[in-house]
């Protein structure tokens, strides 16, 4: 039943595509190796010049995707530039394949799940239902790297072989915010030896491209377009919601540190009393869109290894909640006001979730509580109906053109503006706060069923 209604949300009630590139942010990875390749600054409005000419981009407006990875990327960036962008895109799929096979089957190990069809088929289905995951795939994004090396280097450490899991840390920081869980890890001299040496990987791979200036000009590029973005409805923070409700500055600040240090003692009483060092990094994974300031939809994903280890280890009422937390963490909030001909399919991934999760629990009949879910994400589509959320490049007007002497993240900003995306909605802010929620819920789950597990082998 669950792989036909699997089949069902892909095949049958599927959205129809709209026009476009088809991984949208490897778009940007792609046109910054291009422009790396030419003897441009990937970081300037020079990188409009090659995504121009990437195929499915719209060359009668000014629709500028910036850059931001880190220059350590760049290298790879620029190898797959040397190829047709078609190509390039279906190495970089097959990547990503490999990636997330990384991510559920060594979320599997790292739970301790049993060796069961019955649980390989769970954790594989809940990935190919679980939203973050998903658009992960779908945008080419580069999250999906930072989940797959925080999972290989939690494996390795488990392993022993520490000088591996240092190059897989560094790998997961070709996203730097989304390797700030890994700190959590940090519970013996094996893994601050490893996490050491990894950032001392990336940051030499990051002088010898970019140099001392370079680092600094990308630490400041970060800033600026952080800011470019801060207003803007694609933004999932404690602070970007608390804006789209209207509350005015000075409230802005107090919720942006209020969260930032409710999530980092959260985090560090986890640290104190949870033992499992697998179950605090998953913690901190569902703390940090609380303290950074650059979250997307697709960053989530970091929620699925936690997950998967409540599936495998609650029960009873803890299993009952993580059910609920890690289904609804699954659905793409957002999602429902963006594409409204789309809520048939996200009932039925979130069905999808929710049993899928069951089956990794062993059918348990606590698991079964999340079926309340999918009646909730009916219950929400209905509203976001009536508060389309504007999509980018879609609602850009044609043939708009920013001011030539505007910056590539000025020019960012003013997109998103005249797209419609820096607009406020109540109900936006909603739809995001329902993320941010879930992914709490998440962390609360993962704390909860580490102190059973922990009275379990006492």
């Amino acid at each position: 039943m669950t792989l036909a209604l699997l089949a069902t949300a892909f095949l049958i009630v599927r959205p129809a595509g709209t026009p476009g590139v088809a991984m949208r942010d490897f778009e940007a990875f792609y046109a910054a190796g291009l422009t790396a390749n030419r003897g441009e600054d990937p970081y300037s409005r020079a990188i409009w010049s090659s995504e121009r000419t990437i195929p499915g981009v719209d060359a009668s407006h000014d629709e500028t995707l910036p850059f931001v990875g880190p220059p350590a990327g760049l290298p790879l960036w620029r190898l797959l530039a040397r190829l047709p962008f078609d190509v390039a895109g279906r190495i970089w799929g097959a990547v990503l394949a490999g990636l997330l096979l990384v991510v559920v089957f060594g979320s599997l190990s790292l739970a301790r799940a049993p060796r069961t069809p019955m649980t390989l088929l769970g954790a594989a289905m809940l990935a190919a239902s679980f939203g973050p995951l998903t658009s992960d795939v779908a945008l080419g994004q580069i999250a999906l790297v930072s989940a797959a090396g925080i999972v290989a280097t939690l494996l390795l450490l488990r392993s022993r072989a520490w000088y591996l899991s240092a190059l897989a840390s560094a790998c997961a920081a070709l996203q730097p915010s989304l390797v700030l869980p890994l700190v959590a890890r940090l519970s013996d001299i094996r893994a601050l030896a490893a996490l050491v040496l990894g950032a001392a990987i990336f940051f030499a791979c990051t002088l010898a491209y970019s140099g001392a200036g370079g680092l600094v000009q990308y630490v400041h590029l970060l800033t600026v377009h952080g800011a470019a973005e801060a207003a803007t409805v694609i933004q999932i923070t404690p602070a970007s919601v608390a804006r789209g409700f209207g509350a005015p500055p000075l409230l802005v600040r107090f919720v942006t540190v209020a969260s930032v240090v409710l999530a980092i003692f959260f985090t560090a009483l986890a640290a104190r009393r949870i033992d499992d060092p697998v179950l605090r990094v998953g913690i901190a994974s569902c703390a940090l869109p609380f303290v950074i300031p650059f979250v997307h939809e697709h960053d989530f994903v970091l929620a699925l290894l936690p997950g998967i280890c409540c599936a495998v280890r609650a029960r009873g009422a803890v299993l009952a909640f993580a059910s609920v937390a890690v289904t609804a963490c699954g659905v793409d909030w957002l999602g429902l006001g963006q594409r409204p001909n789309g809520d048939v399919q996200e009932v039925v991934l979130a069905t999808t979730c929710a049993l899928s999760f069951a089956i990794l629990a062993q059918l348990r009949r606590e698991s079964f509580v999340s079926l309340i879910v999918p009646v909730a994400v009916a219950a929400v589509a209905f509203v976001a109906h009536a508060h389309p959320v504007p999509v980018w490049p879609d609602t850009l007007p044609p043939h708009w053109q920013p001011p030539p002497s505007a910056s590539v993240s000025e020019v960012w900003a003013l997109e998103q503006s005249v797209a419609g995306l820096a607009a406020s909605d109540p109900v936006w802010s909603a739809l995001r706060a329902l993320a941010l929620i879930s992914s709490l819920m998440v962390g609360v789950a993962t704390f909860a069923t580490g102190k059973l597990f922990h009275q379990v082998q006492r």
